[in-house]
């Protein structure tokens, strides 16, 4: 089942808000989160590929990158839950700080240098829509 981004009645693009997984600004690029807004036309634009996922309660990965497509290099993840959820990990690997994201959340993941994040599927499992956008989302 593949989701329709809407279109507002005044014929502007709607905004969705987003939480980007990115690199910090320090030597060591921990993993962090900030929010930003996309419209649906760039998402069009830039999309290269879309998954529907369906993973069971638990499943975890330990600290990892947003890794390079193979032809298009540095792109960008964009998940959006349509059921259950799952968490993100992020910061220093010996002090990472955990963020839920439920049914309706849009999260990015840009965060390509670094020891990366880790993830945890929540414990309803998780239902959600991958889109791989070319290129990392401006912040």
């Amino acid at each position: 089942m593949s989701e329709v981004l809407k279109i507002e009645s005044n014929s502007r693009m709607s905004q969705l808000k987003i939480s980007v997984v990115c690199c910090d600004d320090t030597p060591h690029k921990h993993a962090r989160i900030v929010e930003s807004e996309l419209d649906s036309e760039t998402i069009d634009k830039l999309l290269l590929e879309t998954t529907e996922q369906e993973l069971d309660a638990g499943i975890a990965r330990g600290l990892h990158n947003a890794e390079h497509h193979p032809q298009h290099g540095p792109v960008t993840y964009l998940q959006h839950v349509s059921q259950g959820g799952f968490s993100i990990l992020v910061g220093a690997p010996d002090n990472l700080q955990d963020t839920f994201f439920g049914t309706g959340s849009w999260v990015a993941f840009i965060d390509d240098e670094g020891p990366g994040h880790a993830s945890k599927v929540g414990p309803d499992g998780v239902r959600r829509t991958l889109r791989v956008l070319k290129g990392h989302i401006t912040i």
